[in-house]
């Protein structure tokens, strides 16, 4: 092999799965990890600038000998240079020999799975007829969710909370913008974090603003949620148990329970309850599905810059 497929955030973007397939491919990611099919460990990071990081996210996924690696960084002040907040690559490797296969953007693939994660809790543990969403925090995760959310219910009303006036519409015809956190989550029976990632972070969401039944999504990890909601839940559950002891340990989650199992066995196991917590931290196997998806389109369709190894 003496070449490898280099792939643009734009050719991903094209090459991505429609959303009812990404979900599926969310699905059985998870329940392939509960079942210890996946090879997953803790990733390593590194943190150059004050609530900035960089993780190294390998992974091996057995039951389709996909192994691959995502460099990602996350950047909050990127936004103030006019760059994204989330970038990074994706390396496939070849499972018999190790070589490089493909090298790809991550941000599409990163901000598609981790809302398809999402959408797949959504799926599985939304309130019974559900139809209002909150989302805090309206830039390219929370369009992405509201992408979601509009593939699982049309008809669903988005109210969106964003520090940036405006921001909200870009969520879509269906969203409202909401004046303040409070106004986004009331009445709603879908809670989503989308604000950045901080060390020391403000989270308004308490829990006398929610109903007795919701599904809270943080994929802000704690800067949307105060404890409250979180041990309200009859069932929390998060993408990866070690991962979050280790946030934890690290300072974040400060005061909220430990969850109950992953996602992974909760959907194993058709937990239910009326009040749920999913903690999706994002994990790599998730990446590596996706990234093994689109690397079988771009060569089915012959999309893609080779480049000499």
């Amino acid at each position: 092999m003496k070449e490898l497929l280099y792939l643009s955030r734009q050719e991903v973007a094209g090459l991505l799965p429609e959303i009812p397939e990404q979900l599926d491919l969310v699905e059985r990611t998870y329940r392939a990890m509960a079942a210890g099919r996946v090879e997953l460990p803790p990733k390593p990071g590194v943190h150059p600038r004050e609530d900035a990081f960089l993780h190294a996210m390998p992974a091996y996924l057995r039951d389709t000998d996909v192994v691959a690696l995502k460099w990602v960084g996350g950047y909050p002040g990127n936004r103030e240079r006019g760059l994204p907040y989330i970038t990074g690559l994706l390396v496939l490797n070849d499972a018999d020999t190790g070589v490089p296969l493909a090298v790809m953007d991550a941000a599409e693939i990163t901000a598609a799975r981790t809302a398809a994660a999402s959408g797949a809790c959504i799926r599985r543990w939304a309130p019974s007829g559900w139809s209002r969403v909150a989302i805090l925090g309206c830039g390219e995760q929370g369009r992405f969710h509201a992408n979601v959310i509009e593939a699982l219910n049309p008809a669903a009303e988005i109210r969106g909370y964003d520090p940036r006036p405006g921001r909200a519409r870009e969520l879509g015809e269906n969203a409202i913008e909401a004046a303040d956190p409070r106004s986004a989550v009331r009445g709603a029976e879908v809670l989503i974090g989308a604000a950045p990632i901080v060390r020391n972070p403000s989270p308004p969401i308490e829990s006398e603003w929610l109903g007795d039944a919701y599904l809270a999504l943080p994929i802000d990890f704690d800067a949307s949620f105060q404890p409250g909601p979180i041990a309200d839940s009859g069932l929390f559950v998060t993408d990866d148990v070690v991962q979050f002891e280790y946030y934890h340990a690290q300072g974040h989650f400060h005061g909220w329970p430990a969850p109950h199992r992953s996602v992974g066995e909760a959907l194993e196991r058709g937990d239910t309850a009326r009040r749920v917590t999913c903690c999706n931290l994002g994990v790599g196997a998730l990446d590596a599905a996706f990234a093994a998806s689109v690397l079988e389109r771009a060569r089915g369709r012959g999309i893609g810059t080779p480049l000499p190894l």
